[in-house]
């Protein structure tokens, strides 16, 4: 946008906060989403993102069963958990660290699979501070608090030192802050993490729906954050959410909406309560 045009979107947006407050701020999110998307189609040449590759071509065979899942806001898709359970079944000892966990959802799904896993994420106070209250710091970890394999880290990762897990990691989850820059920052730090040439990367809502919308934040941070001669592995995955980085010789192709399905999928829900009592939070 030029200077001139955003100039003139923003007295109009200074028109329209004073009329209709909350209409403005959501113009301003757009705005600003608008602004990444068009340097990082600049950038790096990509009008329709990042090329997709099918779940099955990536995984084989796929069959997961995902537990635990609340089904609540701010959650990750079944098959996104699947997916990253999938990835980490496939490493023996499998190393994985976790950026932003929240209720420990994902987490607690690959520590069934994985040999350790590290979660990062806020500190209670921290997110208190930042204004999310108290109910947000009453369901942070729940799933994962207890599991004998998960090392809960309390920390902003822009300002957390990775140091002692260079080179140590079999596969990363980025799902913690999700503008522009944050992804940017936890994307070179994920790179970092990396064990080796087969060590894989993960990182969520790349996409706001399985087949359509990007969000050009996500996506402009990981560009960024990537090292260039990495660039050409970095794929959005079929019918969910991720975006990977992923060893092997795949051939991803620009996903159209509507897709035709390719697969079919059965899953079967089994809903049983939690009592108080045996809540993962009851001690905290």
């Amino acid at each position: 946008m030029n200077p001139l045009k955003k100039l003139q979107t923003i007295f109009r947006l200074v028109v329209i906060f004073f009329r209709r407050p909350k209409e403005a701020v959501g113009a301003v999110l757009v705005l600003l989403d608008q602004d990444v998307k068009v340097r990082t189609i600049r950038r790096h040449g990509c009008p329709e993102g990042i090329p997709s590759i099918d779940l099955l071509d990536l995984v084989p065979d796929f069959r997961e069963t995902v537990s635990p899942i609340a089904f609540l806001e701010g959650g990750s898709p079944v098959l996104d958990l699947g997916l990253l359970k999938a990835l980490a079944r496939r490493v023996p000892d499998c190393r994985y660290f976790e950026i932003g966990s929240w209720r420990g959802e994902s987490v607690a799904n690959v520590a069934a699979v994985a040999r350790e896993c590290f979660a990062l994420s806020l500190s209670d106070e921290a997110m208190l501070a930042g204004g999310w209250g108290q109910p947000f710091v009453d369901t942070a970890r729940f799933f994962s608090q207890g599991l004998s394999n998960v090392t809960h880290l309390s920390h902003d990762s822009r300002t957390f030192d990775f140091t002692p897990y260079h080179g140590a990691v079999d596969l990363v989850f980025v799902d913690g802050d999700h503008t522009y820059e944050g992804v940017r920052s936890d994307t070179v730090n994920a790179f970092r993490l990396l064990r080796n040439d087969n060590s894989v990367i993960v990182w969520h809502d790349y996409m706001r729906s399985p087949e359509r919308d990007i969000d050009w934040n996500v996506l402009g941070g990981i560009l960024d954050g990537c090292p260039p001669e990495k660039r050409g592995r970095i794929f959005h995955v079929s019918n969910t959410l991720c975006a990977v980085y992923v060893p092997g010789d795949f051939r991803g192709q620009i996903w159209r909406f509507p897709a035709l399905p390719n697969k079919l999928f059965k899953v079967e829900i089994i809903a049983g309560s939690i009592p108080t009592a045996q809540s993962p939070n009851a001690s905290r």
